[in-house]
């Protein structure tokens, strides 16, 4: 099912278009019939960037190279920092745990009324229960 607003690509959603895995490749292509391009972080842009430069695959960072020609990149900035300091705290006073990248990513959608598309649902609940964060599932 693909998203009928706009939507912030995750890493491993990411991770399965570049690598052509169902049902996440065909979700990506009627997501850019719509759209025109995908949209990302900074942080998972330097997740797939640092994860194929470390084991030398060349053809791999080409192929991700390529998709970020039609790929909008967000960048971290006061909005974004400033909410995920919010969410920061009042995550760490209901005693929810969450990786640094996952609050950051999460924080960029909410911040920009992004649908968040990740195969990690897990990862973002805390910001589902507690800030509303839309999320969807590709795989």
């Amino acid at each position: 099912m693909v998203a009928d607003q706009l939507s912030l690509i995750d890493t491993d959603t990411l991770s399965y278009i570049l690598k052509r895995k169902e049902p996440a490749y065909q979700n990506s292509l009627h997501y850019l019939q719509k759209f025109g391009g995908l949209k990302i972080s900074c942080l998972s842009y330097y997740e797939c960037r640092w994860g194929y430069q470390a084991i030398g695959a060349t053809k791999k960072l080409q192929v991700f190279q390529a998709l970020l020609q039609i790929t909008e990149v967000f960048y971290l900035n006061p909005a974004i920092l400033e909410k995920a300091s919010e969410v920061y705290g009042v995550l760490k006073q209901a005693g929810w745990p969450t990786g640094e990248f996952d609050l950051l990513i999460g924080t960029t959608a909410l911040v920009n009324g992004l649908i968040m598309v990740t195969n990690n649902e897990k990862h973002y609940q805390p910001l589902i229960d507690y800030f509303g964060l839309v999320v969807e599932n590709w795989m």
